[in-house]
């Protein structure tokens, strides 16, 4: 398997794991992952124990990414089984130890296997347009332009929830997003920018972010649940046309 890897475990596709049935008798096996750090369980992977693997004597078998990992057990909430896309609750150098036991896992079958990873947290989508120090004036046809850094390191399969809102005078950046419906609620995958025709805007205050998330889980990507910080932007009125007026001269 590659040695650097997200603190997703959904994302760890490259880990193959080969198993040989030397005995002489048939066997059913799975495997069990844990995962830890300076000694210290972070967390261990547990499939179904209906999802078991039978091989004859002499048999081999290649099992590769999720068929390995099936559900993550965080330690911080040990009572909850929660889908292998879950951020890890720590990062650095950890060590995946994959156990070949039965479904029970009470018999090993073989030495564990370790590996050592450099394991990254992926960083949030950064909003650069519009920013604070950004005005939009109003015009017969107003396009906004939202654009924004993307989740780093960057990986394919990647989706982000544009929105917008209001942000009034009477509420907070926080209220504004939390109470309020989006006027823009629109989803680009792989691509960094978003052009909306605002129809029907008024002279005020906005607000954006990006959300990202996995194309394939549908669920967030990085802290914050996947969340941007929220960025205010300023809408303002057209100036009135002014009229030119000419002088006739009279001849």
């Amino acid at each position: 398997m590659d040695s650097v890897q997200s603190n997703y475990v959904g994302e760890w596709r490259s880990v193959t794991l080969v198993l040989t049935n030397q005995s002489k008798r048939p066997i059913r096996c799975t495997p069990r992952t844990i995962i830890t750090k300076e000694g210290q369980l972070c967390a261990r992977t547990k499939v179904p124990r209906h999802q078991l693997w039978l091989l004859g004597p002499g048999e081999r078998l290649q099992i590769r990414g999720t068929e390995i990992f099936g559900s993550l057990i965080i330690t911080e909430n040990a009572a909850h089984i929660t889908p292998a896309w879950q951020a890890l609750p720590d990062t650095g150098m950890l060590t995946l130890c994959i156990h070949v036991t039965d479904s029970m896992g009470i018999e090993h079958f073989a030495a564990p296997v370790c590996r050592t990873l450099s394991v990254f947290a992926y960083r949030l989508p950064l909003p650069i347009a519009p920013t604070p120090t950004d005005t939009i004036v109003l015009q017969r046809r107003t396009l906004v332009r939202f654009a924004w850094l993307p989740v780093y390191p960057a990986r394919h399969g990647t989706c982000y929830i544009v929105r917008c809102h209001r942000l009034p005078d009477t509420l907070t950046i926080a209220e504004a997003v939390r109470i309020q419906q989006p006027l823009v609620e629109q989803r680009v995958c792989n691509g960094t920018q978003l052009r909306w025709k605002a129809h029907g805007l008024s002279p005020g205050t906005y607000v954006w972010s990006v959300q990202a998330l996995d194309q394939d889980s549908q669920l967030p990507i990085g802290s914050s649940d996947g969340y941007s910080i929220s960025v205010p932007f300023v809408v303002r009125a057209a100036p009135p046309l002014q009229r030119q007026h000419q002088r006739h001269r009279i001849r």
